[in-house]
């Protein structure tokens, strides 16, 4: 029986997984590390993680009465840290050496929670327990009341236990989310994710999660409880996933484990005052720190005891309450605070009783937090308040411009409330905590101002959308890209509600403006949704409505549904031309060229590209040269295809950095790699990838790093080739795009062939060849010709 272990922490770890009778990969996958992973730890390279090692490799080494060994271990492992001096970080790069530069891509680092700015106060003992209960529970639901810090002690709780995931930390806010529909594009912004053509944003996630260790921390459910099913869907699909979720209610879930947080513990007033016992209990505590912070002379006295006391017990010691309450102290006195809190509770403004005879199925502990929100709004002057109400139509918060449009809020309102605790605010975008937007829209509706409010809400939003459609075609793309980003969720609010008044001017302008934001970011289910739902509606703006065929018909093509695409083309291209809209025609016939080219009809894809040039002669025809080019590539006619490239290259270039650039910089760098010319191929590759990661154009950036791949392969770097194609493959893989996912895979053939692993190479090889046959997506000249050069393989 093994009774000692080396003084290493590599030997040992090699001894004991030699022991269990495993290897690295069989260890890695057991821990949730990689091959790789693993033999740094045992070769030196790699300092151990202590927390990591206690939680995830002990219970795979040892067996359960191996206690003295197990510390032996937990020594070894501690000694090692603190003998070596190597600096760990989690960001990684995998260099590309090309002919006269050195290219560096940084891989994604792993999902990190936010670090809170200032200490938690109070939840020690909730923090320990709730690091307990993930060691043995899956799915965790921190319920309470709104501003009773469930968010807060679960950001905590995911910072503490970030060491045990090495698949990362993802926090997915939910606060914003106005529609069920819309949780699952939450949660593929928070974990980077693009779906593709014809996949499911749940499909996206699901087929992502299968294999991550990784903790999910699903914050404010409460709104979205009918769509939480999911949930349980990706922990069967992910026996490595852990849910920590927040929400006012429980989710009503199998294996679901409910933690409810109670209020901070505050001053007993039944007994004798004592400045240090009363001093120490948290909702104390809090008061103090926040009041402090914008006074740091501020002190317990024995003048101050009793005012701040009666406060934090008037307001139950919910800790939003009492962030509140320490704005008021800025300007008030503890006794005129008191004084103040009393009098609106004589009125009944402000009492547990008056919220207790409001509506039946309101819990006790939300009455409370709304009667705190009520007292702190009700001190505001009267345009304060006004304004304050009039933000709650907004979603995810609004910029200044909008806020001033819509509520009548100018940047000096915003800065008052900001100061008053009910709003955020730094220069250029207010935000509003959900809890409080939720009041304040409540007061619209008491206040019959709610189907106003939302006219102009929606009035801005179209006007904004349209302005989004010409900045991303426009000089100021990456601009134009984070604005929309940012207002989405008021984007899709005004949508929605356009849909549900079956207003068709506003619906199908919002729609159309806003599907080339939502294809250059892979929303394609959302996009195509949202469109058909809106082309349903009549407007009287034919241009408008010429301007959405478009976009549902990229979105078909984008889906393989050839036929549909063409009908909605040919209607808009009859609209446009009625119209006399000669650029609205050119647009058309450029995609209906699109259109064939997919299907594989390339004669009429260059017969229509060319018809788009003709039919606007006063417009930029660089797109249309591009694709003439890219149609002669797959047909192999090298020199058509950088006559054509060239001819756009010339043309964007003259012009500011955008899609257009990094579009045509990959397309002819494919060219010439295609001619043999790799220094150049990879260089402008390069280009294309630095501005596709600058513009925010996660669909499209996996092209670049897929050439750079073969660039590399082709000049013996297959480490680094097969690095890049891991990336672009594992972007490929989340759309479930079959013909550029069989294109990666084709490459790992390649890479492997060359590299001596002929099995890997088959199997390769098979799976790229099976999975290009599932799509309807003819293939031309070009690719067969990849195809049939790797036969040798089977």
């Amino acid at each position: 029986m093994l009774s000692t272990l080396p003084d290493d922490f590599g030997d040992a770890l090699r001894l004991l997984r030699k022991r269990a009778r495993l290897t690295q990969d069989e260890m890695g996958r057991a821990a949730g590390y990689s091959r790789e992973q693993i033999a740094r730890l045992e070769n030196g390279s790699r300092l151990p993680d202590l927390a990591v090692v206690e939680a995830l490799f002990v219970p795979i080494l040892f067996q359960k009465q191996e206690t003295a060994l197990v510390e032996q271990f937990l020594a070894v492992a501690g000694k090692t840290r603190a003998d070596q001096r190597i600096t760990i970080t989690h960001k990684r790069e995998t260099r590309v050496q090309l002919t006269n530069e050195t290219i560096i891509v940084p891989a994604a680092p792993p999902h990190r929670p936010p670090a809170p700015l200032l200490p938690l106060i109070g939840r020690a003992d909730a923090v320990e327990n709730l690091l307990a209960l993930l060691q043995s529970n899956r799915l965790i639901t921190v319920v309470g009341a709104p501003g009773i810090g469930k968010s807060r002690l679960a950001l905590e709780v995911a910072n503490q236990a970030a060491p045990l995931f090495p698949g990362g930390v993802a926090v997915v806010p939910l606060a914003d989310v106005t529609s069920t529909d819309d949780v699952a594009y939450a949660v593929l912004r928070a974990l980077d994710l693009t779906p593709s053509p014809g996949q499911t944003a749940e499909q996206a996630i699901a087929t992502y999660l299968a294999h991550q260790r990784l903790l999910l921390v699903v914050d404010n459910c409460e709104h979205i409880l009918e769509s939480t099913p999911i949930f349980t869907d990706w922990l069967a699909r992910s026996p490595h996933l852990k849910l920590l979720c927040t929400s006012r209610v429980p989710l009503d879930l199998y294996g679901e484990q409910v933690w409810p947080v109670a209020p901070l513990a505050m001053p007993d007033l039944a007994q004798p005052a004592d400045i240090e016992r009363w001093g120490e209990t948290p909702a104390m505590r809090l008061l103090l720190a926040r009041v402090q912070a914008a006074d740091p002379a501020v002190r317990l006295t024995a003048d101050n005891l009793l005012p701040l006391a009666t406060l934090c017990v008037a307001l139950d010691g919910l800790p939003l309450a009492l962030e509140l309450a320490a704005v008021r102290l800025h300007d008030l006195s503890p006794d005129a605070a008191v004084q103040q809190l009393l009098a609106l509770r004589g009125l009944g403004q402000l009492s547990s009783s008056w919220l207790q005879q409001s509506k039946r199925n309101v819990a006790e502990r939300h009455r409370t937090v709304q009667a705190a929100i009520d007292w702190s709004v009700r001190m505001l002057p009267a345009a304060q308040q006004e304004a304050f109400a009039r933000l709650g139509v907004f979603a995810g918060g609004c910029s200044t411009d909008a806020a001033q449009a819509v509520a009548c809020a100018d940047p000096a309102l915003l800065a008052a409330l900001a100061h008053a605790n009910l709003a955020a605010f730094n220069g250029d975008r207010a935000t509003m905590l959900e809890t409080l937007r939720a009041y304040a829209r409540e007061r619209l509706v008491a206040d019959g101002q709610l189907d106003v409010c939302q006219q102009r809400h929606a009035a801005y939003f179209t006007a904004f959308a349209q302005g989004v459609f010409a900045g991303l075609t426009g000089e100021d793309q990456s601009r134009w890209m984070q604005r929309a980003l940012a207002d989405h969720n008021n984007l899709l609010a005004a949508l929605r509600w356009a849909l549900a008044e079956e207003d068709g001017e506003i619906a199908i302008s919002l729609a159309g403006s806003l599907w080339w934001f939502w294809y250059r970011r892979g929303l394609f289910a959302l996009g195509q949704e949202f469109l058909q739902a809106a082309l349903q509606l009549t407007t009287s703006d034919l241009s408008a409505r010429a301007r959405a065929l478009n976009g549902l018909a990229s979105f078909h093509l984008a889906n393989d549904e050839y036929a549909a695409s063409l009908a909605c083309h040919q209607e808009g291209l009859a609209l446009s031309r009625a119209l006399g809209d000669a650029l609205g025609s050119a647009t058309t016939l450029h995609n209906m060229g699109l259109t064939a080219y997919m299907m594989g009809d390339c004669a009429q894809a260059i017969d229509w590209l060319r018809a788009s040039i003709d039919a606007d002669p006063t417009s930029d025809p660089a797109q249309a040269w591009a694709h003439i080019g890219i149609v002669a590539l797959d047909m192999q006619d090298l020199a058509q295809a950088r006559h054509w490239l060239e001819r756009a290259h010339a043309q964007v270039m003259q012009g500011p950095a955008g899609w257009m650039q990094a579009f045509v910089l990959h397309n002819l760098a494919d060219v010439l790699y295609d001619q043999g010319d790799l220094a150049a191929a990879g260089q402008m590759a390069h280009a294309s990838l630095q501005l596709f990661e600058a513009l925010g154009d996660s669909y499209y950036l996996p092209d670049p790093q897929l050439l750079l791949a073969r660039i590399a392969m082709e000049e013996g770097e297959c480490d680094v080739a097969e690095a890049l194609t891991a990336m672009a493959l594992a972007q490929y893989e989340n759309r479930t795009d079959a013909v550029l996912t069989s294109s990666a895979r084709l490459v790992q053939a390649e890479i492997a062939w060359r590299s001596g692993q002929r099995g890997r190479a088959v199997a390769q090889f098979q799976a790229a060849l099976t999975l290009r046959h599932t799509s309807r997506r003819p293939m031309l000249p070009r690719e067969s010709a990849r195809y049939a050069a790797l036969t040798c393989v089977e």
